[in-house]
C-alpha cells in the first residue's frame, strides 16, 4: 500500500506533464509533374509539404486523397512509400494518380497556363509510432496557379 500511493501520485505527475499533440501544418503543395505519359493514362505526382510542430517524430503511411481542381474531380491519389517525420521539422509526403487521358482533355491546359484555379483535397493518412498507427483526415483547399513548370517537369517531378 505504501508503495502504490507514491506510484500513483507520480503517475498521475507524468502525465499531467504530457503535452497536447499539435496537429501538422500545411506549408506547400510542391513536385508537381507528370510522372509517366501514356496513350490511355498518365501518372501525376505531387509532394504535400507540412512542419510537425510536436517534439517527437512519426511515420506517415497509406495516404489517400481524392483531389478536385476547380469543381472537376481529378482522381484518387496514394502515397507510394512510407514517410518518416523529425521532431519539429518540414516533412513532405509524395501522392501520385493516375489521370485518364479523357479526364486530362477536359482540362485544356494552354487555356489555363497563368490562371489560378482551387485545389482541392480530401482523405485519410495512417500516422504513427513503433507500429501503432492512427487514421488522421486530410482536408486542404487553396489556389494554385498553373505555370509552364507543371509541363516542364515532366520526369523531373518523379522519385
Amino acid at each position: 500500500m505504501r508503495i502504490a500511493i507514491p506510484l500513483c501520485l507520480l503517475l498521475a505527475c507524468a502525465l499531467g506533464s504530457c503535452t497536447k499533440i499539435k496537429d501538422p501544418e500545411f506549408r506547400r503543395v510542391d513536385e508537381f509533374g507528370v510522372r509517366k505519359l501514356g496513350f490511355e493514362e498518365s501518372v501525376v505526382g505531387f509532394a504535400a509539404t507540412y512542419y510537425n510542430p510536436n517534439n517527437f517524430g512519426v511515420s506517415v503511411k497509406e495516404a489517400g486523397i481524392d483531389v478536385y481542381v476547380d469543381t472537376i474531380f481529378l482522381g484518387k491519389f496514394t502515397q507510394p512509400a512510407e514517410v518518416t517525420v523529425n521532431k519539429t521539422a518540414e516533412f513532405s509526403i509524395p501522392l501520385e494518380g493516375r489521370i485518364p487521358v479523357a479526364k486530362a482533355l477536359q482540362f485544356d491546359l494552354p487555356k489555363l497556363l497563368g490562371k489560378t484555379v482551387t485545389l482541392r483535397a480530401e482523405g485519410t493518412v495512417k500516422v504513427g509510432k513503433v507500429g501503432v498507427f492512427v487514421t488522421k483526415p486530410i482536408r486542404y483547399v487553396g489556389r494554385q496557379t498553373i505555370s509552364m513548370d507543371l509541363i516542364k517537369n515532366p520526369a523531373g517531378a518523379g522519385r
